[in-house]
């Protein structure tokens, strides 16, 4: 999700209300966007009040509910980490048969969290399936969590509501505002040959993968947010400079084609990993890191695309 932000990943479209309303007395309502067709079969409203968050209606008939942390100051090879570069939590929700849904999601952890979340997660019933890293120099250390729920939508985001009270993600988040990518946009989009996204002051580009891929405890396809996409993610630094972050989704024969590709042009692979259980075919995802010139730096990603012969729209 794409944290993948979102997460977690990973939306175009984040529902940033004030309030984190992480416990039942904060009051919490839910709101969607205008106009957006409520499900005739799953109580959106319910679900977002459940966790805590109101749900954004995105592609694919996904819901997606994110948070950013802001009370972190993260500092990764000497860059000051945006929280819109995956420091956050999301929760993407998918119908899957009237009434149930699938899952998935991530959230940004330090040390003295992982545990407490993960035990809250698994006592609701909802599956770990991945702990890792997505950075290589960071202070303070972080930890990127990644979960799966199935069935009531409802439980699994009140599981999800209470695990994420057991961290310190803000109460009170910010206001969205539109912050200036202070980078060349148009020219990443043609080099990457997708147009991207503005998320709080960072670009990012999600690219779905070829495949189909299903998550076969749910027996459905996964939209490509719900983790079936690559996720690039561009932090400006000024000059035309940025700090580039995020993770190729491939297929086991991608893997070291793709690798190859990242490593000749000068780009840091992080971790080579796992974020799901259940999905077919596997997904293998590789996390990388680079500073420099932005356009140097989209043609390096698009030469790793290029190995997943990923299409330019």
């Amino acid at each position: 999700m794409a944290l993948r932000i979102r997460p977690a990943r990973r939306s175009a479209a984040l529902a940033l209300a004030v309030g984190l309303c992480l416990t039942p007395a904060s009051g919490c309502t839910d709101s969607g966007p205008a106009g957006a067709a409520p499900s005739e079969s799953v109580d959106w409203g319910a679900v977002g009040r459940a966790i805590g968050r109101p749900l954004t209606v995105e592609e694919g008939g996904v819901h997606t509910a994110s948070w950013l942390r802001t009370d972190l100051h993260v500092v990764n090879a000497d860059v000051t980490e945006n929280p819109g570069m995956e420091l956050g939590a999301e929760a993407s929700f998918h119908e899957t048969t009237p009434g149930k849904t699938v899952l998935i999601g991530e959230t940004t952890l330090t040390g003295d969290e992982v545990h407490k979340v993960a035990d809250r997660l698994e006592q609701g019933g909802v599956e770990v399936t991945a702990i890792h890293k997505h950075l290589q120099d960071e202070s303070p250390r972080l930890w990127w969590l990644h979960y799966a729920g199935y069935g009531d939508p409802v439980a699994t985001a009140r599981t999800v509501h209470d695990a994420l009270a057991q961290t310190g993600i803000p109460r009170q988040q910010p206001e969205e505002k539109e912050q200036p990518v202070d980078l060349d946009t148009a020219a990443l989009d043609r080099i990457i040959g997708t147009k991207g996204s503005n998320e709080h002051g960072t670009y990012h580009f999600h690219v779905p993968v070829a495949q189909k891929v299903t998550d076969t405890r749910a027996d459905t396809v996964l939209p490509y947010l719900m983790e079936a996409s690559t996720l690039l993610m561009f932090q400006p630094l000024g000059d035309g400079r940025a700090a580039v972050n995020g993770d190729f989704a491939m297929t086991a024969d991608q893997v070291n084609s793709v690798i190859k590709a990242l490593r000749s042009h000068g780009l840091e692979i992080i971790e080579l990993h796992n974020h799901m259980l259940h999905e077919q075919p596997r997904l293998f995802y590789a996390h990388f890191w680079a500073t420099g010139d932005a356009s140097t730096l989209a043609r390096a990603l698009r030469a790793g695309l290029d190995q997943m012969h990923a299409p330019h729209s």
